[in-house]
């Protein structure tokens, strides 16, 4: 009867301690849980955080070895605020130049400026197809081609790429009754790269 009686004890006090900890597991559980759900919560309200977002990655390209500046090319839109003026261009003075897309082939006027080669997007859009409205009063120009967007306003270096506000290398210029912009930005935007084909003396478009 003793040694039942031990064995019983023993089986009981097992029983409590097991009774006893599942509640403590529990408690764990949830305190996990809340501790994921704040740090969520901090790394979503961080990543939101553009300044800071933008400092902490400033600072850190800062620490490290400096990155070479990328070159800039007047056919390429790089899509970043910045540009170089001393890149040579394939005309030097404004003038009526060849544009071929596939069997198409349409003279348009371009611009020498800043390191950019400019034309007019309403000419440049609808010498691809698509369709453009201009605003006399604002001189907004919105170029649809497809799917594709393009909304750019004379004296402003920002377009808005399908919505997305985009930096152009320089500002859109007005000029007869136009708005007129880098080619690059023009094609790229538009889905096409450009190309400077010098035994034609034309400018090439080829889709992407």
């Amino acid at each position: 009867m003793k040694q039942k009686g031990k064995w019983l004890i023993i089986f009981t006090t097992l029983f409590m301690l097991v009774a006893i900890g599942t509640p403590v597991f529990a408690d764990d559980d949830d305190d996990d849980d809340e501790k994921y759900e704040h740090y969520q919560k901090d790394h979503d309200e961080d990543y939101d955080d553009d300044d800071n977002y933008d400092d902490e990655w400033k600072n850190t390209r800062e620490s490290q070895a400096p990155i070479p500046s990328q070159t800039e090319f007047w056919n390429i839109w790089s899509r970043e605020a910045r540009n170089n003026p001393a890149q040579p261009l394939p005309i030097d003075a404004p003038t009526e130049v060849l544009l071929i897309n596939d069997n198409t082939e349409k003279r348009l006027y371009m611009i020498p400026q800043d390191g950019q080669l400019l034309v007019s997007s309403e000419e440049f859009v609808k010498a691809l197809g698509g369709r453009s409205k201009f605003f006399p009063l604002t001189k907004i120009n919105v170029l649809t081609n497809g799917e594709r967007e393009l909304i750019v306003r004379a004296g402003s270096n920002a377009a808005y790429e399908n919505r997305v506000k985009t930096p152009m290398p320089v500002q859109a210029v007005a000029y007869e009754n136009s708005v007129y912009i880098p080619i690059s930005v023009a094609a790229n935007a538009l889905g096409y790269r450009v190309s400077w084909d010098e035994e034609k003396t034309a400018m090439v478009l080829q889709t992407f």
